[in-house]
This record gives C-alpha cells, structure tokens and sequence, in this order.
C-alpha cells in the first residue's frame, strides 16, 4: 500500500473512532499530496460534518459526488451535510440517488424517510421507512419512524403494530414506547395510554421526594401533593380530577404554574393551591397531575365532564358594543415553543376570513400577539384587542365568560373555554393531539366544544373556510 493510501487508511481509522480532529489533520495533510482523490475528498467532508461545519462539508462532498458520480456513499454523504443545513430538498433527492445506486443498503432509505417526513411528505416517508425494515427487519429505528408516520397519517392500527415491532426489537426504547402511548390514547384505548404514558418521564425529568408516589389507592387522613407538570392546557384538562383525589384523602395541596394560581385558587381546585416555586407544605404521598388520569383509572366511558368546574370572578368587562352581535374570542396561534407549533398554529392572515363575518365583534384573546401579524391585526375594525388585560389566567377566565364563543387553535384557551362551560369551537391539525382522538366532531372531555379538522396536514384554508360559513350563519340566526 503506497503512502497515500496507508495514511488515507489511518485517517478513516480515525473518523470512525471519534477522533474528528485527528481524521481532519491527516486529510488536510493529504490534500497538500492530492486534492482529486474523492475517498479523501468524501472523508473530510463526513469529517467537517460530524464537527457540525456542513456548509464546508458539502463543499467537499459535492466535489467527491462531482468525481464520482456514482458511489452512494457520496450521494448519501452530502445528503448529511445539506440536512445539517436544514436543506430538506437537497438532502431529499442526495438521499434518492443513494439509493437508486446501492438498494440493498438499508441506511439510504431510513435516511430518506427522514427527509421525506421534515417535507411533509408522509406517503413517501412511510415507503421509504418500509424499504428500510424489508431490507432490514431488526431495525428498530426505521420501524420507530414507520410508527409515528403512521399516526400521523391517522392510520392508529399500524401505528400501534409498527411501534410493536420497534419495541420487540428494543424493549427499551423510550421513543416507542412514548408513541406507542400516544398511538393508544389517540385511539381512545384511554386505560393502556395512560398505563404507558409513564414513559414520558424518559423525556422530562420527574420530580424527586422523599414520600412515596401515590398511585389512586384510598389515603384516608393523608395529604396528597399534585405537582406541576407540562403546560397549561395540561393542567387545565386534568385539574378536574383533583376533587376525586380528595375523595380518597384527607388533604390535597396542587401545584400549578404562576399564571393558574389565581383561577385554581378561586375555583376552588384543591384544599391548597400553590404556584411551582413556592415553598412546598408538608404531605404524605406525591403525584403529578398528568399521573392522575391513570391513577385514578379513567376511561372513555368514565370521564369527569361536568363542566364549568373552573370559575372566576366578574372583574374585568368587555368593552360594550352592538348587543345585536355576537361577541366571539378568538385565537391563531400557539406558542412557538412547542415542538407541534409548526403544525397547530396559522398566521392571523390565514385566519382572517373569519373576522369578516358580519353581525359579530371579534375580542383578540392571543398573548402574545407574533410580531409579523401585529399591524394586519391593529387594521382590523372589527377587533378589539384583549391581549393588554390577560394578566395571568383568571383575568382572561373573567373574559371568555362573558363571551358568547371562542374560535380557537389548539392552545390552551380552548381547555379554559370548554372548562368553563362555554361554546368554543377547536381548530386542529390532520394529527390532533390525542386528546381529541379521530373522526369526531365533539369531544368527551368538553360537552361545549365542537372541533374542526384539516382534511389534508397543514391546509388551514378550507377549514378556514367552513369555519367563516359556520360563524356567518351562527351570526345571522341571532340577528
């Protein structure tokens, strides 16, 4: 083996080994011997990549595919790198020719797949994670994938059956077993989803105390403490459920994030009402208020849904205005924070056809207003912007109540409008959260709400549309 080769050899060595800055220092010393060798110019861009430069690193790649057209592995290289770049498109079709020149490596079409699903181009992503586990079967990754795609697409029985191959592989592998969780609960098989929701804690961290965690049994004189946990719809959802822990103890002290406090407080929630942060009074036994739907063992046939059982008092008003129109809440967007934001949310111009329904005066409820859509929303003369007296929830709670209808994404204020006992009509993606299950246009936690679906993921306008010809003829009956 001549030079070259000998020292091309210990780099690869190096690369594979983890050892990116010595791989990098030996490629870089063979450039100066030959720059169109393309096993070199591949390694340093697999190098670069794995050192997070993929800019540079599809520099080099494109030269080696540029060499050789026709070695995958150069195809599959640079579909890393544009990736890296957040280049779905060109990661898309790298990824393609990849497999088009090696079908038998399993790696092009995982990889694929995983483009494909960033493109929203679930049918293809779904073929492309099939080809992985035909070509080879223990991979429990590409069967992981096939899962999630899969329920997204709604098609819940494969789903589950995907995500049982992925976990008969790998018994412990969280991600399944947290989408097979959410597989169950969107089918609304509510007693396995929350029996395997303790999955979650792989991703979040539990809280850690002394006590014992309570697990639904009878507690008589104990004082059971619920602890905070995920967001505020979360919370909103299944803080009904904190009464029926005080039928099984003496004492229940809740936790909630500060902006609840107030509307858990006046609601009357729990025998004590504390914001995360604050010191923690004595108990006995501990749960979070996500674990309580399985403590308690609820069920689809079984769930609390007497509503309002949240309240709050008459402090603010809504600015008067023509009481022969309806007075309709409404929010486009979450926050941006969530890891569905992408999907859940629309911008307000998007929403708009909506507010130009007559006979109704729009009330703004979302906080905070996204700054590309303040000036569209500031144009409206139909709209009277709230956001500036949503001081925590209670005050926002003091509103809706007084309002004859929300129309919202799905955020938190459709929980706190079907909490309180008020209309409110859900705008969800093709994938709703598995709250809101499939096929139905109501739900069983909120007898007030009434949800609207995409038909095809990430078209809001159709909705949009049914959603205007809804409210226009709502409007006109009360006129």
């Amino acid at each position: 083996m001549d030079p070259f080769q000998q020292t091309l050899k210990l780099a690869f060595e190096a690369h594979n080994g983890g050892r990116q800055a010595d791989a990098e220092a030996l490629c870089r010393t063979l450039l100066q011997i030959k720059s169109d060798d393309p096993q070199l110019l591949f390694l340093l861009g697999m190098v670069l990549h794995k050192t997070n430069r993929d800019a540079e690193a599809a520099d080099w790649l494109r030269r080696a595919v540029k060499l050789e057209p026709e070695a995958a592995r150069n195809h599959s290289g640079l579909g890393c790198a544009l990736r890296g770049l957040g280049d779905w498109p060109g990661a898309q079709q790298s990824y393609l020719r990849a497999g088009e020149l090696d079908p038998k490596d399993s790696s092009h079409f995982y990889n694929l797949g995983i483009a494909e699903h960033n493109l929203n181009d679930l049918e293809h992503a779904v073929a492309a994670f099939q080809a992985a586990v035909a070509l080879n079967p223990r991979d429990s990754m590409s069967w992981n994938n096939l899962g999630k795609v899969f329920r997204q697409l709604n098609r819940l029985d494969e789903s589950l059956a995907a995500y049982d191959r992925a976990l008969e592989i790998s018994p412990d592998y969280e991600l399944a077993q947290r989408g097979r969780a959410m597989s169950l609960l969107t089918s609304g098989r509510l007693a396995e989803g929350f029996r395997e929701y303790v999955s979650r804690w792989s991703k979040v961290t539990p809280r850690k105390f002394t006590q014992p965690r309570w697990n639904g049994e009878p507690a008589p004189g104990k004082t059971i403490f619920i602890n905070a946990e995920q967001g505020f719809g979360d919370a909103i959802q299944f803080v009904r459920l904190a009464p029926l822990v005080r039928e099984r103890a003496a004492h229940v002290i809740l936790e909630c994030r500060p902006d609840l406090k107030s509307l858990f407080t006046y609601s009357k929630c729990a025998d004590e009402v504390i914001a995360f942060g604050e010191p923690i009074p004595p108990f006995d036994m501990f749960t979070s208020i996500m674990s309580l739907p399985g403590a308690l063992g609820v069920t689809l046939e079984n769930i609390p849904n007497r509503v309002p059982y949240l309240d709050a008092p008459r402090e603010e008003s809504l600015p008067s205005t023509d009481p022969k129109n309806l007075k309709v809440g409404f929010v486009w967007a979450g926050s941006r924070t969530h890891s569905d934001d992408a999907w859940r949310s629309m911008t307000l111009e998007t929403f708009a056809p909506i507010l130009q329904t007559p006979g109704v005066t729009f009330y703004s409820l979302q906080i905070p207003v996204p700054e590309r859509d303040q000036p569209l929303l500031r144009s409206l003369p139909s709209v009277v912007d709230l956001s500036p007296r949503l001081k925590d929830f209670q005050a926002t709670a003091s509103l809706v109540a007084q309002l004859d209808l929300v129309i919202a994404v799905d955020t938190s204020i459709v929980h706190l409008t079907g909490a309180l006992a008020k209309p409110v009509w859900t705008l969800t993606q093709l994938d709703a959260d598995w709250r809101w299950m499939l096929d139905r246009a109501d739900t069983p936690w909120y007898p007030t709400m009434r949800l609207f679906r995409q038909a095809k993921r990430g078209d809001w306008p159709p909705l949009v549309a049914r959603v205007a010809a809804g409210l226009h003829q709502l409007a006109a009956t009360k006129r």
